[in-house]
């Protein structure tokens, strides 16, 4: 059985820069359940299913797998968590391949302080959400 603070998804945390991964936990705590925090994509792929987390908050590009091989490998396994990227990456390319996979977000994290907590919303509630960028429109 799930439980969730204040009505909002638990959440499994993903990113190789252990700054960041801490960074993200900390604004994000006051709000939401945060199960773990992981640091490489070996960890989601042993812990998610024990864990079973609503959202997973995965960056593309993690020390030992990408993003996007997790991703991959948790479709293929029928997970039912929902995949928020988080990444560098702003090109189209990257964005198109992570919903390709079957992200339901994709966060740049130049602005992850703007963005973080409106595309979890989103997300939990089956929407789809893109961070904002003049450089193109997806779709």
């Amino acid at each position: 059985m799930k439980t969730h603070t204040m009505g909002c998804p638990a959440l499994l945390l993903a990113d190789d820069n252990a700054v960041l991964l801490a960074t993200f936990v900390e604004m994000l705590e006051p709000e939401h359940r945060i199960l773990a925090s992981l640091s490489n994509g070996v960890s989601v792929l042993d812990r998610i299913d024990l864990l079973s987390p609503d959202i997973l908050l995965l960056d593309v590009s993690l020390g030992d797998l990408s993003g996007f091989d997790v991703a991959r490998c948790l479709r293929d396994r029928h997970s039912p968590a929902k995949i928020l990227f988080l990444s560098i990456h702003e090109d189209i390319e990257f964005v198109t391949a992570a919903f390709d996979i079957g992200a339901f977000g994709y966060v740049f994290k130049s602005r992850v302080a703007e963005d973080l907590r409106k595309a979890i919303a989103i997300v939990w509630t089956g929407g789809r959400f893109v961070s904002p960028t003049s450089r193109f429109t997806f779709h």
